[in-house]
């Protein structure tokens, strides 16, 4: 009995595996995984690259980035310039045109207050938002007429039209007014769980923890979308991906460079890829000891072989960074270079700061072991694997290291939710950064910025940083942007690990799939699939 008890209960599990990932009705259906369910479909409350790739489905932005990373027009009809008279020559007025055959998904009009009303959510500090840079520096707002936009800044900011309502550090797509509050949070509000977007596609149905799905919206101002269904599965298990891509119930899915080895040759399967506007690094918290000394930064920094990292987690898929700016940017300085990987100046550093090898190897200073910390996130294999490979490398420079796994939301969230990075509870921690379209990355190094992970503070870098946003000429800002670059690599906050060249497994015979530096989703317009 006992036996049988158990073999139904083993045919019952694997009827609902299936029935979890079962393909819906219809060949068109194009499937995608995210790693968990999303916090929130509100697009602008978005924290994770899932939660941005969703909302990429259903809302749209005033510019948008083709595959190079250039700005071109979305509900923009143009993207402003001195040339087009968008910029004032003061630099402090944008004018943004807007399309006049764009309807929210309910058939009403999407005008410039939409926009206007957006600004405002943005800025409400109820709504907590991941950052509002750049839209707090808007003094005034306003629409002469439906469809055109005036924007006037409190001050030259050089990021504007390449970050507001575009794809910024924070991309912040265009919300309905007519269905929101007008004032109080965003948060937990209906519109959350059940949105009403401007883009190609419609939500159709949640089922929390399983999966999202999605109908076309006919009367989308590309084009009407060619696929019928498309499914955001949510699979946490990066090993899942594989079963389930080579199983059919997948038709593209983001995947990490050891399962694109695993999957090469695969029958029926191709890789897409697309450089990614970022990289991988890890934060030193430079909030408490031991890495509130820089010598301690940099002994780390020697300890750990990059080249090994990139040949052995990634297949040189992610070359070396030196920089946080993407190798694709005007800003980056090729010439910057982090320290070298060398033991023996890593152990003669380690040895003048005092933490002396013990008879079992390990090191220790006043009869304490250095022990260290490194929060990752299991969601992502290289992120794992990076981990394991630098908790080997500081042990053979005598140091412990034990490795934290914590979800990507609970990474990134805000200090005051207990977000890892922004509190500080950390000593190393493992992290993936996505820069906008413009070079600006006052978030991530600024004393004040709103993402500064390391809680690093630099004087002299803040002043570069102010500069930089202060001149548009493309020369003036390359200038101070190399300085901070110089700066970085000097001070070391941050060990940069990787330049993402993201990898996409994709089936044959799925059409118009082709990720940007920005999104994997921004064609999702175009996305078809047909046998």
């Amino acid at each position: 009995m006992k036996r049988t008890m158990f073999l139904c209960a083993l045919v019952l599990c694997m009827v609902c595996a299936c029935a979890r990932h079962e393909r819906p009705a219809g060949t068109d259906a194009v499937v995608f995984n995210i790693a968990e369910d999303p916090h929130s479909l509100n697009p602008i409350l978005a924290q994770t690259d899932d939660e941005r790739q969703i909302a990429h489905l259903m809302f749209d932005m005033l510019l948008d980035v083709d595959a190079r990373g250039r700005l071109v027009p979305a509900l923009a009809l143009q993207v402003p310039t001195r040339a087009n008279g968008g910029i004032s020559p003061d630099g402090r007025t944008i004018v943004y045109h807007l399309r006049q055959d764009v309807r929210w998904h309910d058939g009403a009009p999407l005008t410039a207050n939409d926009v206007i009303f957006t600004w405002h959510a943005i800025t409400d500090p109820d709504n907590d938002v991941p950052s509002a840079r750049g839209y707090d520096l808007v003094d005034l707002i306003y629409a002469p007429d439906p469809y055109t936009l005036i924007v006037h800044l409190k001050q030259r900011w050089a990021p504007a039209v390449a970050t507001l309502f575009t794809y910024g550090t924070h991309p912040m797509p265009v919300l309905p007014e007519h269905l929101l509050p007008e004032t109080g949070t965003l948060r937990h509000i209906a519109f959350d769980t059940h949105p009403v977007g401007s883009g190609p596609y419609r939500l159709v149905r949640w089922e929390r923890g399983e999966r999202l799905v999605f109908a076309p919206n006919d009367s989308y101002y590309r084009g009407k979308p060619a696929a019928q269904t498309v499914v955001a599965l949510e699979v946490p298990d990066p090993n899942e991906t594989l079963t389930l891509l080579r199983s059919d119930e997948l038709d593209w899915s983001l995947v990490s460079p050891a399962q694109r080895l695993i999957l090469n040759g695969a029958a029926g399967l191709h890789i897409a890829y697309a450089p990614l506007a970022g990289f991988g690094a890890i934060a030193f918290n430079c909030r408490r000891p031991p890495f509130n000394d820089i010598r301690m930064r940099r002994a780390i920094a020697m300890s750990i072989d990059r080249r090994r990292l990139s040949r052995g987690i990634t297949g040189g898929q992610y070359p070396v960074a030196d920089s946080d700016q993407p190798a694709f940017s005007w800003a980056f300085d090729p010439q910057v270079r982090l320290p070298s990987y060398n033991v023996r100046s890593a152990d003669r550093s380690l040895d003048a700061l005092g933490w002396r090898r013990g008879p079992d190897g390990y090191r220790r200073r006043a009869g304490k072991t250095l022990s260290l910390t490194f929060v990752t996130f299991p969601e992502g294999d290289t992120a794992v694997r990076t981990a394991e490979f630098v908790q080997v490398m500081l042990r053979e420079r005598g140091i412990a290291v034990s490795i934290k796994k914590v979800s990507v939301a609970q990474l990134y969230l805000p200090a005051s939710a207990g977000g890892i990075l922004l509190a500080g509870n950390f000593d190393l921690a493992y992290f993936a950064w996505r820069a906008g379209a413009d070079p600006d990355d006052a978030d991530l190094v600024t004393c004040r910025g709103v993402a500064n992970y390391a809680g690093f503070c630099d004087h002299a870098v803040d002043q570069l940083e102010t500069s930089a946003l202060a001149h548009d000429d493309r020369a003036t800002r390359r200038q101070a942007y190399v300085a901070v670059q110089r700066a970085l690599a000097r001070e070391l906050p941050y060990d940069f690990l990787y330049a993402p060249q993201y990898s996409f497994a994709v089936h044959d015979d799925v059409h118009g799939f082709a990720p940007t530096p920005f999104s994997p989703t921004a064609t999702a317009w175009r996305w078809s699939r047909f046998r």
